[in-house]
């Protein structure tokens, strides 16, 4: 088969992040031609790419495409409009000049609403199947930012007739939760479907050595953006005011974003922030530390998001202030405790109840079914196969 993937945010093999998109396009291209397109801006660090990473990257039945954005600064800005604008307005150029019959099936990232829209009006004409990859509810994901949209029922939200459009044009769904997968299916229920976490790369995890640190204290860490959607400053207070208190505790923070600046006003002995590390490295810190910090906030509208898969994977005691029920549900597969997000004495009676549970053990054989993607993602491949079979 030909297979297009249109994925606006995914990372190269030469970058920190993990993408789903990568993965998939490198597991199809084994027995398919694929076509990976996606942005010259990278989203996590506001930087562009050279033309030169897009040739780096293409390997055997796997090429990339990098198609331009003008970037932003901000994730929440008129600049990351007008940016997405222009990656949407080259994708637009890029579908028009497909001839009939280029693709068999085109593998789409949701969001952006937009290039999914534009693919509903195209796949006819190219005469393809349509597959979107659901990776966030949008717009009701702008609760993260607007906490009270949260309280509004989503048919009644701005660009929502819009968001279901775009479902309708798909001739199967993937989403990244059950929760998204069924938001998906309200306005498209009678087509193949799949719920597949992100999931985790366990052999490249079990690869990595464990980072060895001086003994005698209990490490928690966390993983991921410094954004508005994830309440680490509560994280931080708890674990300086457990350290106040003559806990021996470390906070271990992998990852940035536009909270960074903010949130090092308490960097200290207790508190130690990484900023971005290839994953291997991210992990072996990870593996040397003890409970991991998941800390979303509770109006927010993720689901199973990357760094729950990868909690999930490491298989180590979690703090968890998510409220999602997926979320939670999978959650008891591990150690875990939870509390209320913003509320810094409730994140330290949860600490002091884990804390000592730190060396208890995950349900490994539950975890590897649910989140070892060479399992999982079989289940995409065996939907996009089949639809190519109609």
């Amino acid at each position: 088969m030909n297979i297009a993937i249109a994925a606006p945010f995914c990372s190269l093999p030469s970058e920190p992040h993990f993408n789903r998109f990568w993965y998939l396009a490198t597991l199809l291209a084994q027995t398919h031609n694929v076509l990976l397109i996606t942005s010259n801006f990278r989203h996590y660090d506001k930087t562009f790419r050279r033309p030169e990473d897009a040739e780096a990257a293409s390997q055997g039945n796997l090429n990339v495409l990098l198609l331009p954005e003008s970037g932003y600064t901000r994730n929440v800005s008129l600049r990351r409009l007008y940016s997405h604008r222009v990656f949407v307005r080259h994708f637009r150029n890029w579908l028009q000049h497909q001839p009939q019959g280029a693709w068999d099936i085109i593998y789409s990232a949701y969001p952006l609403i937009a290039t999914n829209l534009l693919l509903g009006e195209h796949k006819t004409r190219l005469g393809c199947k349509l597959v979107l990859d659901v990776q966030d509810v949008w717009p009701e994901s702008f609760s993260s930012v607007i906490p009270l949209l949260k309280k509004i029922p989503h048919r009644l939200l701005p660009f929502a007739a819009r968001a279901d459009q775009a479902y309708k044009n798909a001739d199967g769904l993937i989403a990244v939760s059950q929760t998204y997968l069924e938001r998906a299916r309200e306005a498209n229920p009678d087509v193949p479907a799949e719920a597949v976490f992100i999931g985790a790369d366990f052999p490249k995890l079990e690869a990595a050595p464990a980072r060895t640190f001086d003994g005698g204290k209990i490490r928690f860490f966390y993983l991921g953006t410094l954004s508005f959607s994830y309440d680490v400053e509560t994280v931080c207070r708890g674990i300086l005011q457990l350290h106040r208190e003559g806990a021996a505790v470390e906070l271990h923070i992998l990852g940035g974003g536009p909270d960074e600046a903010r949130l090092k006003q308490y960097e200290s002995e207790a508190v130690c922030f990484y900023g971005y590390l290839p994953y291997a490295e991210m992990m072996s810190v990870a593996k040397g530390c003890d409970i991991a910090v998941n800390p979303i906030h509770a109006h927010a509208m993720q689901s199973v998001t990357n760094k729950l898969s990868d909690y999930m994977a490491l298989q180590k005691p979690v703090l968890n202030s998510q409220t999602d029920a997926e979320a939670v549900r999978l959650l008891s597969l591990l150690p875990h405790e939870h509390y209320r997000s913003g509320n810094v004495e409730d994140f330290v009676r949860a600490a002091r109840r884990l804390m000592p549970r730190h060396r208890e053990k995950a349900d490994g054989r539950q975890v590897e079914n649910l989140f070892k993607r060479d399992i999982s993602y079989r289940k995409i491949i065996s939907l996009i196969e089949s639809l190519n079979r109609e």
